[in-house]
């Protein structure tokens, strides 16, 4: 045994137990510096889920034994948590709002939303958006979503918030960006299909070639700021960078800096070749926090938990705690059947009271409420199989819904429900039990963390 390291056992454990329990004692070991991890596990998926989660975490994986009675020994070395990183839940650039103090706009546009449910308002907001492309106009809703769908628009469209009021009825300035692109026009499906044109080499000279492979988002970032200053309008440049994962920060920065891409291959390395703009530098936003927003969130995990079939929910529940520990982002997008899972045993007091339809009622009452009462989808057999099911995962020590709904919230994993599959079926916030990573939120929530996810997946 390693004197040095802290020790821990994890014999008796299924997965994805022991990765949980090294991802929580790696994060305490980060906070005070780093240090080494003597793991224990008979869990015959641990060798391949450790390393794994120390290729994703950054840790160092030491040393791995396994000895005849099936017991795997691991010696993890794990970093400091580095000072440059940026949390995934810092507030990106679209959602910052604008300095109370500015001189409002004269005489603003008002766009009443109100009785509209998800999602009206946000389609009225990107319908105005698009026909008025500059300037800002005000909006009202009544929808639970609109906040968090507002906020999630702003960062796709490049607008900035500015909230004005909270209450039952919110009200918001939005302050569009200063480019907007204009509609697509739509291809003619009839367009005969034409021969790929032969590939030649340029006779114009590439005047700079840049190269970001071996270094960190963040120093990509800067070095990008650097040569934005110098470079001349016109000037043909070539950037590389190994990997894809890149790609939207290096594509963005080429838009927003006004440079236009000439060639674009992220095959297998990213390669792009581009004709300079203007002398600029980074703007300012995506240097401080747009960028790496959008860095972050590509290592993002999505779920759409549309079912209530107690086996899909066990998958989706183990792959989203599996996505945490290794390091990712993780949000759970739950809507119609799925939503039975965030309902509790008892009301919840803290919310008040909703009316619903006699035919409302009668759904819920039809419907299996909360993390314990989900039938199997295949060979429920009026609750036999469940228990066969659960007798099976007791024996094994494996992970049911309950606990891994606990370490979900544990491990700040974002539930999202959905206010429109709630007006629906009838779900009322006072039906869901309250946990202190639930959030409500519509279809412009799941696209945007859809859209910037690594994954994306849906049970």
């Amino acid at each position: 045994m390693n004197q040095d390291a802290q020790h821990l056992d994890c014999r008796g454990q299924q997965c994805p137990q022991p990765i949980l329990t090294t991802a929580k004692a790696a994060r305490a070991l980060q906070r005070v510096g780093g240090g080494v991890l003597e793991i224990e596990a008979d869990d015959g998926a641990f060798p391949l889920d450790l390393r794994s989660w120390c290729r994703s975490s950054g840790s160092e994986l030491v040393d791995m034994t396994s000895n005849n009675q099936g017991v795997h020994t691991a010696l993890v070395r794990v970093p400091p948590k580095g000072a440059a990183s940026v949390s995934p839940r810092s507030v990106p650039a679209g959602r910052q709002t604008v300095p109370s103090n500015s001189a409002p706009p004269a005489a603003a546009a008002v766009l009443d939303c109100r009785g509209i449910q998800c999602p009206g308002p946000i389609l009225q907001v990107a319908k105005r958006a698009r026909s008025q492309r500059t300037g800002t106009f005000e909006v009202l809703a009544d929808d639970p979503a609109f906040r968090l769908d507002l906020d999630s628009w702003s960062r796709t469209s490049g607008s900035q918030i500015e909230w004005l009021e909270h209450g039952d009825v919110a009200k918001a300035r939005v302050h569009l960006a200063s480019r907007v692109s204009p509609p697509r026009s739509r291809t003619p499906l009839t367009v005969a299909p034409q021969p790929a044109p032969a590939v030649h080499k340029s006779a114009e000279p590439v005047a700079l070639e840049i190269s970001l492979t071996g270094l960190n988002d963040q120093q990509r970032i800067a070095r990008l700021q650097t040569i934005g200053t110098s470079l001349c309008e016109g000037e043909r440049v070539r950037i590389r960078c190994a990997g894809t994962s890149f790609t939207t920060p290096l594509l963005r920065w080429a838009a927003e800096s006004g440079h236009e891409v000439l060639s674009f291959d992220a095959r297998t390395d990213t390669l792009m070749e581009l004709r300079a703009g203007e002398p600029s530098s980074l703007p300012a936003t995506m240097a401080s926090s747009e960028a790496l927003q959008v860095i972050k969130t590509e290592n993002r995990c999505t779920l759409l938990v549309l079912h209530n079939d107690k086996e899909a929910l066990l998958a989706a529940l183990l792959v989203a705690v599996g996505a945490a520990a290794q390091g990712m982002e993780v949000v759970m997008f739950f809507t119609f059947w799925g939503l039975n899972l965030l309902r509790g045993d008892q009301p919840n007091v803290a919310q008040p009271k909703e009316a619903v339809s006699w035919m409302q009622r009668m759904m819920k009452w039809m419907m299996p409420k909360g993390p314990r009462r989900q039938k199997l989808g295949q060979m429920d057999m009026g609750g036999m199989g469940r228990g066969m099911l659960k007798s099976i995962m007791d024996s094994k020590n494996i992970m049911d819904i309950p606990e891994l709904m606990d370490t979900a919230e544990e491990q700040d994993i974002q539930f999202i429900a959905c206010t429109m599959s709630m007006q629906v079926m009838g779900i009322t916030k006072r039906d869901l039990a309250p946990r202190k990573n639930m959030v409500y939120g519509g279809v412009a929530a799941f696209v945007e963390s859809a859209g910037n996810s690594k994954l994306s997946l849906m049970f």
